[in-house]
């Protein structure tokens, strides 16, 4: 059977200086240990980094992201975070994106990729204009017939963690009212909130995935820091449906 991977990594938070840590971590050094873990052991066909590319929006942080993503030979998809400063990005990788409006789809192998930007630059919570909602409801329409994945940054469901719900999607339920209504909708994947959380609801996996940098502990009232290493999420395509799982790097 045929056989797909994606990987998806988010929260880099990387800085202009390459030896600058954020609560202990350094970004950059982790962003390199686990590009090396992903291309020895998964070789995936693409990855998707789902937002806060960077932590201080600077012209070099954006480059460093591009200059170790550039290494790897591997195909990417970026969308950004709160962190994330649209123009800067843009001078970094040629993009025509436009602030707080950068969604984009694509086919891959049989498959319907729906890239939705939450961010809000430069406010912490996400937010989807109606205008969003309606473009994405449209393209999982006209694609009805492909089973579909939806990459994003804020997390759209409550996540069991008092001081991240507050910066949850806001109007959460108009876009799971989108997606539960399509079906084909297989997962929604996320990142934010530094932690892995999963839940499925009726056919359609939600997931985050932990931070590049820095994990937080889940299931608290405040920011809490986890001891735990960096991560990513393995997701596995076929003709029959859809798997992941959560890889640590030591």
């Amino acid at each position: 059977m045929l056989k797909h991977t994606i990987i998806q990594i988010t929260d880099t938070h990387l800085f202009g200086d390459k030896n600058r840590k954020i609560n202990g971590a350094n970004s950059y050094s982790n962003l390199k240990k686990v590009l090396s873990h992903v291309a020895l052991s998964e070789k995936p066909d693409l990855i998707v980094v789902t937002g806060d590319l960077s932590q201080d929006c600077t012209f070099e942080s954006y480059q460093h992201m591009a200059n170790v993503l550039n290494c790897t030979g591997i195909k990417y998809y970026l969308l950004p975070g709160n962190h994330d400063d649209v123009d800067v990005i843009n001078k970094v990788f040629d993009f025509n994106w436009v602030k707080d409006k950068v969604d984009y789809s694509c086919d891959f192998n049989n498959w319907f990729i729906s890239v939705v930007d939450t961010s809000v630059y430069p406010e912490v919570g996400g937010q989807l204009s109606d205008e969003q909602i309606k473009k994405l409801e449209n393209n999982l329409v006209k694609n009805k017939n492909k089973s579909t994945l939806v990459f994003m940054h804020h997390h759209p469901i409550f996540v069991n963690s008092d001081w991240l719900d507050e910066m949850i999607l806001k109007d959460a339920d108009k876009f799971n009212k989108v997606i539960q209504a399509n079906s084909q909708v297989k997962a929604v994947l996320f990142g934010h909130i530094h932690q892995v959380f999963e839940k499925t609801i009726n056919s359609t996996f939600y997931g985050s995935t932990p931070a590049c940098c820095y994990q937080v502990q889940p299931n608290t009232k405040t920011f809490t820091i986890e001891k735990l290493t960096p991560g990513y999420r393995v997701i596995e395509l076929n003709n029959d449906g859809f798997c992941s799982k959560v890889v640590w790097v030591e």
